[in-house]
């Protein structure tokens, strides 16, 4: 990652030595990025995947709702920033710092990543930190405007963010620095599916 962070190419070998650049067209990275995404989650790893495109964000979240819910109707749910809904379940991301909005010792945080825990009839979410623990409740307004699915998130947005494992879309038109950014974002491996 600091060959990658320097901009020396030659790093770009170890990627490709460890089967962790994939290459074909739009459909088929991204549902190869979504497949293999989906094997580390069911592996139990701490999994992300990253796109170009707030757009392809959007397309990755929604598709691993369904997934997650299998045709089920969740009773309660709550419309987010990205225009899809959550509720019980579902990981979340907060896009906007928030001082008062308390968790802990803590405060809610751009690129924070929630587990839904309950979701009230005004669209607010009861939420925790899988990691460390932290519940709060994200009020309705805050929801609608600065919450997202955190399935996926574009690459743009996640910095900050890490996972054990990354699942990262491009389209070749990245820069150096956005490609920076989406290798280094897994603890344990870091993967490219590139149209």
């Amino acid at each position: 990652s600091l060959a990658l962070r320097d901009g020396d190419p030659a790093c770009l070998g170890f990627y490709l030595d460890n089967d962790r650049v994939h290459v074909g067209d739009t459909s088929t990275t991204s549902q190869q990025a979504f497949d293999r995404w989906l094997s580390d989650k069911h592996a139990g790893v701490d999994a992300l995947m990253l796109a170009p495109t707030r757009e392809l964000a959007a397309e990755l979240n929604r598709q691993a709702r369904e997934h997650r819910l299998r045709d089920s109707q969740p009773a309660h749910e709550a419309t987010l920033a990205d225009h899809n809904r959550a509720s019980v379940g579902d990981t979340v991301l907060t896009r906007l710092n928030d001082r008062r909005l308390r968790a802990g010792s803590g405060w809610v945080k751009n690129g924070d990543r929630w587990l839904v825990d309950h979701v009230h009839r005004d669209g607010s979410l009861d939420v925790h930190d899988p990691r460390s623990h932290r519940r709060l409740t994200l009020p309705s307004n805050y929801v609608t405007r600065h919450v997202e699915l955190g399935y996926a998130s574009t690459i743009h947005g996640a910095q900050g963010l890490t996972a054990d494992t990354c699942h990262g879309l491009l389209t070749g038109r990245e820069s150096r620095q956005q490609l920076y950014t989406m290798l280094s974002r897994g603890r344990q491996a870091n993967h490219a599916y590139v149209e």
